[in-house]
């Protein structure tokens, strides 16, 4: 079961227990849903949800100073990082 918001007063808690939810809401507790941290924030989960089923992966990328530079430097005007490592890799004959 997906974890519940539980809301009394000025308290709040996230319940996995079904019977606990049940529990708590004749107690007169209400369900709550969080809010979003930004106004786009639903459109951004909608096109996140689109590009996984596209077959889309996210990687995030942690590089040193001079490997940034490197990265920089073999960028062409106005291509994105994916682009210029597909770039590379064709050169390479690599795909």
């Amino acid at each position: 079961m997906k974890p519940k918001m539980m809301v009394h007063g000025s308290y709040a808690r996230t319940i996995s227990n079904p019977a606990e939810v049940e529990r708590l809401l004749a107690m007169g507790w209400l369900l709550a849903a969080p809010k979003p941290k930004t106004r786009m924030a639903k459109a951004m989960r909608e096109l996140r949800a689109q590009r996984r089923a596209a077959g889309w992966m996210v990687f995030t990328l942690w590089a040193s100073a001079e490997d940034a530079a490197a990265v920089k430097a073999a960028l062409l005007p106005g291509e994105t990082v994916v682009e210029m490592i597909v770039r590379l890799i064709r050169k390479q004959s690599l795909l």
